[in-house]
């Protein structure tokens, strides 16, 4: 009877119905009060979580890779280099055969050369071995005119690119030469190229290529 009494006592009831309902309006008030505390726990979590935000560590982008860059054309100066020296033999093969085309492939066969081109002073085509002609005679006749002009030379090699010339005169018209050949023409081979470069144009000077 003692905890019964206490309890009468605590709660202020005099009877069971008004102990039993004090009890539960009490039980109810401790079961709102935890929520209240838990609700408050979880704000303070989430506006603690917003007021440090996660470092994001950002992976660097690759690079596109660069196309590999054309070595510039060189300048007069830099493309005068000495013709290869020492005794260079020579096949003795005619290079006038039944057309153009063929003279040309004869050519280039006879001083092993990977191309060779014949323009003409204004950088047109007249004929051709190369892949690129067009390119080869506009580039090359107008770097042939310019190192023309800074010396006079039967030849020059420019070395950046693997590329003799030379020029020929067939009657009032002049010829220029643009052989390609890693290492450049002993002077012997530019005199006798040069010949029969000279025979090609003065057979075909009037031919379509």
């Amino acid at each position: 009877m003692d905890i019964a009494d206490g309890l009468y006592g605590f709660f202020g009831a005099s009877d069971p119905a008004t102990l039993l309902l004090d009890f539960l309006v009490a039980a109810v008030l401790a079961v709102s009060i935890a929520y209240l505390a838990l609700e408050l726990y979880r704000i303070y979590r989430e506006y603690a979580r917003k007021e440090v935000p996660a470092t994001v560590k950002e992976t660097p982008k690759p690079e596109a890779a660069k196309p590999a860059a054309k070595p510039p054309m060189p300048g007069p100066m830099e493309a005068m280099k000495t013709p290869v020296s020492g005794k260079v033999e020579i096949p003795a093969i005619d290079v006038v055969k039944g057309s153009l085309s063929e003279s040309m492939v004869t050519l280039t066969q006879k001083y092993r050369l990977n191309s060779l081109t014949l323009a003409s002073r204004d950088g047109l085509v007249i004929a051709s071995t190369s892949k690129t002609p067009d390119q080869d005679a506009a580039v090359y006749s107008g770097l042939f005119q310019e190192l023309y002009n800074v010396k006079q030379e039967p030849y020059y090699y420019v070395e950046a690119r693997g590329v003799g010339l030379y020029s020929v005169e067939s009657g009032a018209q002049k010829v220029i030469g643009i052989a390609g050949r890693k290492g450049g023409l002993a002077p012997e081979e530019v005199r006798a190229i040069r010949e029969d470069t000279k025979k090609v144009v003065d057979r075909f000077a009037s031919s379509p290529r």
